[in-house]
């Protein structure tokens, strides 16, 4: 049977006279175990030094291997003592252009140093306070020219490879960090999450991380990179050393993963003497989903980490349960509907990924005419991708317009969750690919070129 058989034949089966008698077609879903990239979530790619130097190259080998998620360092260490120039911010602008070309998201991260090696970053500098705040309020429109290709903004600036210790400049006292924290939360676009490195000056700025709708409605935007991810006891200093204090810190981590983004890497865990890294399939598992990881280096520490987790047999999972993961469930909508009418569509989604979705994300029902191909793109109201938390069903209500001069006939429905901006709505590399399998028998399949999802259901428009 083809899939055209079954949508206008057999499809008379899923129908039901719900409530009002009005008939309703319904369908189910099966999930995929398909490895697949999509935005702002799993392994990144670190390019090189300094995000101005950027290559079309970088960009478009880092696609062709799966990575939709760039780490780039803004390398600010000759201006420790003076302005940006406005050639450099020029440059910052080309490479995000290049970003946005070549279908990637970049996290970015301002550093005033970037030593090698992880026993000689005490001789690191810094810049003063004052310089500080004026290279942010440089940058500042800089990312929001951008922000459509920023996935998280990382805090850096203060100390050693801007992870917030060591600082030359006193940078990380209490008042000096309390201003750099809000001159980041200005300065960076208000979509965006800001990410800092140090769970206890987190704690110190929010003492009890927000439950998810508050965290939702109050636009909350701190989140946290640890950057020696299952390293040791204390992941290297990211946590104290005293254990009462550390389950206490850990425990707060675990609560703000539900609200806001947590990434990072793994490391050589040398400078910790005694360090017993949590390297197997066990910890990653127990610690991805505990601390709802979004994203992971994907070239540092292999050695330790990323090797094993192969050895193991447990690389693949990994990758599919970094971030969201997003699976259709069920649909039902109603079978007949007339121009300019308004239609609700009641799907059930589930995350089975470790984390939610972060960033805004439009939610769009393709109407497809069988016959010309032509679509029509109609925004869904009354759903929030957000709000899908992971590990479990959630409803969405999709309330759509259909458009006043719709013609008469018989519409496919494709279900689609494109970028939100305006400069990548269209570009089917940003939407978001649910994970789901194509099944010819009820004309389910996902549409690389649309970046949409064929439901498989029909809608008769008379």
């Amino acid at each position: 049977m083809t899939a055209e058989t079954w949508r206008f034949g057999v499809m008379a089966a899923a129908l039901c006279l719900c409530g009002n008698g009005a008939p309703r077609a319904t369908t189910t879903f099966q999930p995929t175990h398909e490895d697949f990239a999509n935005p702002e979530r799993g392994f990144y790619k670190p390019i090189g030094t300094d995000l101005a130097n950027l290559t079309e190259h970088e960009v478009s080998e880092a696609y062709a291997h799966g990575y939709r998620l760039l780490y780039a360092q803004i390398n600010l260490e000759a201006y420790r003592d003076s302005d940006i120039p406005d050639a450099v911010l020029a440059e910052l602008d080309a490479a995000f252009a290049l970003a946005r070309r070549g279908g990637v998201k970049l996290i970015v991260r301002a550093v005033y140093n970037n030593p090698h090696g992880e026993t000689d970053y005490r001789d690191a500098k810094d810049a003063p306070l004052p310089r500080v705040l004026l290279h942010l309020a440089q940058l500042k429109p800089v990312w929001a020219r951008n922000v459509d290709v920023i996935a998280f903004v990382q805090a850096g600036f203060v100390g050693a490879w801007g992870e917030w210790h060591t600082s030359s400049n006193d940078l990380a006292s209490p008042g000096n960090r309390d201003q750099i924290m809000r001159g980041l939360l200005d300065a960076a676009p208000a979509s965006r999450f800001v990410q800092f490195r140090d769970p206890r000056y987190i704690q110190g700025w929010v003492p009890v991380a927000p439950l998810p709708p508050a965290a939702l409605s109050t636009n909350f935007r701190i989140g946290f990179h640890n950057d020696c991810f299952m390293a040791s006891a204390t992941d290297v200093g990211t946590f104290d050393t005293d254990p009462k204090a550390r389950a206490a810190q850990q425990h707060y981590v675990d609560l703000l993963g539900d609200v806001a983004p947590v990434g990072g890497e793994t490391c050589n865990a040398s400078d910790e003497q005694g360090a017993a890294p949590r390297t197997s399939c066990a910890a990653i598992r127990n610690e991805g989903r505990r601390y709802n990881l979004t994203y992971l280096n994907d070239s540092y520490y292999r050695q330790a980490f990323h090797e094993r987790w192969i050895a193991e047999g447990c690389m693949a999972e990994v990758r599919q349960k970094m971030g969201y993961r997003i699976e259709l469930v069920r649909a039902t909508h109603p079978a007949h509907s007339v121009p300019g009418a308004r239609m609700t569509l009641d799907m059930v989604v589930r995350n089975t990924g470790w984390a939610r979705i972060f960033n805004r994300r439009a939610v769009e029902i393709l109407l497809r005419d069988p016959a010309s191909g032509r679509v029509r793109r109609i925004s869904a109201s009354g759903a929030d991708p957000r709000s899908w938390t992971p590990g479990r069903d959630s409803a969405a209500s999709l309330a759509l317009a259909l458009p006043d001069d719709l013609a008469a006939g018989t519409y496919e429905l494709w279900f689609a969750l494109p970028d939100p901006d305006r400069r990548l709505a269209g570009d089917p590399r940003y939407a978001i690919r649910v994970a789901n399998a194509d099944d010819q028998a009820h004309g389910q399949r996902w549409d690389a070129v649309l970046g949409a999802f064929d439901l498989g259901t029909t809608v008769a428009i008379r």
